[in-house]
């Protein structure tokens, strides 16, 4: 494994494919991430304002693969995040439901077989981001709860429905979430180590040095890497 682009006393952030990272990890207690949602795949193109940033993809990666590969590259990260767990682990992650011509993707094929998704989160983004005759305004995306046996929550006061604003961000990533996703994840889960494999610009990782978690973020994109680890750098 290579030398961490970033590290400090909570944050450890590897520049690269996590593919190469992942296998080298273990004992993590929560992954949250949000993977590239592959907009551009089969030749489609990005629609609505939030994700018109999207049109040429990302800074290191198109997402514009063929959607059987996209399927088999999502599952093998999983599989990988999956055997990176404890045995009270669980992943949180990220998608939302895509209309490709004509039929509703969900994220739930993304998970490969024997992997248990306990719960299906809702979050609410409390604004809309396209409309179209074909079908009704999405204001949701979800966040599938892939769990471990032993894994469970320290609250029973957080229902399946996470509100959380997108709001207009200046970050140079096309597709940062709020912060307040991956913050509800880990204030309702044991303490532990937190992985993100997909860290774009570093929001689930502020999310764990501010609650205090150690956390490892690997990404692909050097210019996002420093968007990271200047954010990362900031005082709690």
């Amino acid at each position: 494994m290579s030398e961490p682009y970033y590290s400090d006393e909570f944050v450890t952030l590897y520049h690269g494919r996590c593919e190469d990272v992942l296998p080298s990890l273990s004992g993590v207690d929560l992954v949250f991430t949000s993977p590239p949602y592959n907009l551009r795949g089969d030749g489609t193109r990005p629609s609505g304002g939030d994700f018109s940033a999207l049109a040429d993809g990302y800074a290191d990666h198109g997402d514009d693969m063929p959607h059987a590969e996209y399927v088999a590259w999502q599952r093998s990260v999983l599989r990988l995040c999956w055997s990176a767990l404890s045995e009270r682990g669980a992943i949180y992650y990220q998608h939302k439901q895509i209309l490709r011509d004509g039929i509703a993707r969900l994220p739930l094929e993304l998970v490969p077989d024997g992997l248990p998704v306990r719960q299906v989160i809702t979050w609410d983004r409390a604004s809309t981001y396209l409309r179209t005759p074909t079908f009704y305004v999405p204001r949701t995306e979800w966040v599938l709860l892939i769990a471990k046996p032993d894994f469970r929550i320290t609250t029973m006061n957080v229902d399946d429905v996470w509100r959380e604003p997108v709001i207009a961000s200046q970050s140079e990533h096309p597709a940062p979430f709020p912060i307040g996703l991956p913050a509800r994840a880990i204030a309702s889960t044991p303490p532990g180590t937190v992985l993100d494999p997909f860290s774009g610009s570093g929001t689930t990782l502020r999310a764990a040095k501010d609650a205090g978690r150690k956390a490892i973020g690997v990404e692909l994109s050097e210019r996002y890497c420093e968007i990271a680890a200047k954010r990362l750098a900031q005082g709690v």
